[in-house]
């Protein structure tokens, strides 16, 4: 496992830091994806493919065939306003 990974980082270095590896499974057939953080270095490659790259987002590289399929957006959405006192996360009151 650690070998692979390593091997898995030094394919994905051209493009990016590699920061986790996504694997699944359909129709018996298992499907592989690197999520890299870009390099800067790469963005203009990565527009030229029709993928905005901004700061903070990840790029999705299939790969069997070592190409980006996609982003990932930087932003989470916002934490609704707390509603109040709750006792199981809250401390309580001093």
């Amino acid at each position: 496992m650690l070998h692979s990974m390593q091997s898995a980082h030094a394919l994905c270095e051209p493009m990016g830091l590699l920061e986790y590896v996504v694997e699944s499974r359909r129709d018996g057939r298992l499907d592989t994806w690197y999520v890299v953080r870009p390099h800067s270095g790469q963005a203009r490659r990565y527009r030229a493919l029709g993928l905005p790259i901004t700061s903070g987002c990840r790029v999705v590289i299939e790969a069997q065939s070592m190409q980006p399929v996609g982003v990932l957006e930087s932003e989470l959405p916002e934490a609704p306003l707390p509603a109040g006192y709750n006792p199981y996360f809250d401390l309580p009151p001093a």
